[in-house]
C-alpha cells in the first residue's frame, strides 16, 4: 500500500513539474542559454596562474570541479595597504575543457580586509571549485573559489532520512515521503515558477496547498481528520500572508535587502516584485509550523470524538481551543527563535555600529525579519480556531450508535440514555 501511495504521489509531482516546464520553459531556457554562453571555450594558448586577475576583464568564465594535489604553506601577502592570507596550491581540473590539466594558483583565505575571518586551509585531496577565466587574447587565469560542500550536505541528508526511518518505523517512511514531496514541490513549483516569472503570491499559495494535501494524504489517508487539518493549515498560512502583506504595506517595506539587490543586478530576463516575494517567503516559512499545529489539533479532536461519542460540536470546539492554547505557546516561540537566529549576525553588526534599539528596529532588513516572524506566528495562532471550528462543524451531528442495550430497538438507531 505504501509503495502505491509513493508511486502515485511522485507521478503527480512529476506531472506538475512537466506542466511548469511547458508553461515557463521558454523564459527559463532563455535565461539558461544566456548564462551558459560563457561555458563554450576554445583550446587554451597561454596559461598564467601566478596572480589572479579581475573577472570583469575577461570575456569567458567557467567554474569547474577540481582536486588539490599539492598544498603549500600559508603566508601573508601585502598588496598596497591590504594584507591577505593566502595558500599556494596545485590543483587538477576534474571536468570540462581543461580536464586532467594541472594549475598552480593562490587560494585566498582572508574574508575581510583586516584578516579576522579566515577560511580553512586546504589539504592534499580536498575537492574544490575552481574558476577558469579566459581573456580575449587567450590568456587563462585559474583561481580556487571555494571548497566543495555539496557532497557532505547529501551525506547529512541521507543520515537524517535513515534516522527518521529507524526511529519512526512505518510512520517514519511516510514522513520521509512527505518530506520528499515538500522538497520537490518547493523546487519545481515554487522556485522554478517564480524564477520563470510566475506571480509569487499565487505560486506560494498554490505550492502550499499541494504540499498540504499530498503530505496529509500520505500520512493519514482521506478522512475528516485529514480534511480538517488541511483546511486549518491552509487557512493559517493564508492568514499569515495577509498579515504580512498588510503590515509590510504599512511599514513601507520594499524587500530591497542585499540579496534582492544582487538578484536584481544578475537577473536580466525578469524583474521580480520583491514585495510579493516577502509574502511568498512568509507563507512558506509558516507552512511547517501551521501543518504541525493543524494536524495536532485535528488528531486530538478525532481521538476525543472517538472516545466520547455523545460530545456536542460546541464542546468539541472548546476542546480544540483548549488544546490549541497549549500548542500556541511553544510553536510561536519556535518561529520567533528561528527568525532571530537567522538575523543574529546582522543584529550584532548593527550593535557594532553603535546603533541603539530604535535605530535597529527601523532598519528595513530587521523590520522585514520581525514582521515575518510575527506574521508567521499569527498564522499558527489562526490555525487553531480554524481547525477547531472545521472539525467541530464536520462532526456537528450528535448521532450515537449503541452496540448493546436492553432497550435496543431492532433495526433502528438508539441513543444511550
Amino acid at each position: 500500500m505504501l509503495k502505491k501511495i509513493a508511486i502515485v504521489v511522485i507521478t503527480f509531482v512529476l506531472m506538475i513539474n512537466c506542466y511548469i516546464g511547458v508553461v515557463y520553459g521558454t523564459t527559463d531556457n532563455t535565461a539558461t542559454n544566456t548564462q551558459n554562453t560563457t561555458t563554450e571555450q576554445n583550446t587554451v594558448e597561454n596559461v598564467t596562474s601566478e596572480e589572479p586577475a579581475l573577472v570583469s576583464t575577461h570575456q569567458e568564465v567557467t567554474e569547474v570541479k577540481a582536486r588539490v594535489i599539492e598544498a603549500g604553506e600559508v603566508k601573508k601577502v601585502t598588496t598596497g595597504t591590504v594584507e591577505d592570507t593566502i595558500q599556494e596550491v596545485t590543483i587538477e581540473i576534474l571536468e570540462g575543457e581543461y580536464e586532467a590539466k594541472e594549475f598552480t594558483t593562490n587560494y585566498i583565505l582572508s574574508y575581510d580586509i583586516e584578516g579576522k575571518i579566515l577560511a580553512y586551509e586546504l589539504k592534499e585531496g580536498n575537492n574544490v571549485m575552481a574558476q577558469i577565466a579566459k581573456d580575449s587574447d587567450g590568456t587563462v587565469t585559474v583561481t580556487v573559489q571555494d571548497v566543495q560542500r555539496s557532497g557532505f550536505v547529501y551525506v547529512m541528508f541521507f543520515v537524517f532520512i535513515l534516522s527518521v526511518i529507524l526511529v519512526g518505523g512505518k510512520q517514519g517512511v511516510k514522513a520521509v515521503i512527505g518530506l520528499l514531496i515538500t522538497i520537490l514541490c518547493i523546487w519545481f513549483i515554487l522556485i522554478k515558477g517564480i524564477f520563470a516569472g510566475a506571480n509569487p503570491i499565487w505560486t506560494s499559495i498554490g505550492t502550499s496547498a499541494v504540499i498540504i494535501i499530498l503530505t496529509f494524504f500520505v500520512i493519514g489517508g482521506v478522512s475528516r481528520k485529514v480534511i480538517t487539518a488541511a483546511i486549518g493549515t491552509l487557512g493559517g498560512v493564508v492568514m499569515a500572508g495577509i498579515m504580512a502583506a498588510i503590515f509590510s504595506y504599512l511599514a513601507k517595506l520594499s524587500g530591497a535587502c542585499e540579496d534582492a539587490i544582487q538578484l536584481s543586478i544578475n537577473m536580466k530576463t525578469i524583474t521580480f516584485n520583491f514585495r510579493d516575494l516577502i509574502f511568498a517567503g512568509i507563507v512558506v516559512s509558516a507552512l511547517g509550523a501551521c501543518m504541525d499545529v493543524g494536524m495536532s489539533i485535528a488528531s486530538s479532536l478525532d481521538e476525543i470524538k472517538n472516545k466520547t461519542k455523545d460530545i456536542t460540536w460546541k464542546e468539541l470546539f472548546k476542546s480544540g481551543m483548549s488544546i490549541g492554547r497549549d500548542v500556541i505557546g511553544t510553536m510561536t516561540n519556535t518561529l520567533i527563535l528561528a527568525y532571530v537566529g537567522g538575523a543574529l549576525k546582522l543584529i550584532l553588526l548593527f550593535l557594532a555600529c553603535d546603533m541603539h534599539l530604535g535605530e535597529i528596529l527601523n532598519k528595513e532588513t530587521i523590520a522585514e525579519e520581525i514582521i515575518s516572524a510575527i506574521a508567521g506566528s499569527m498564522g499558527v495562532v489562526y490555525t487553531v480556531p480554524i481547525t477547531a471550528f472545521v472539525y467541530s462543524f464536520l462532526n456537528r451531528k450528535k448521532t450515537v450508535y449503541k452496540t448493546s442495550s436492553e432497550n435496543k430497538i431492532e433495526g433502528k438507531r438508539s441513543l444511550k440514555i
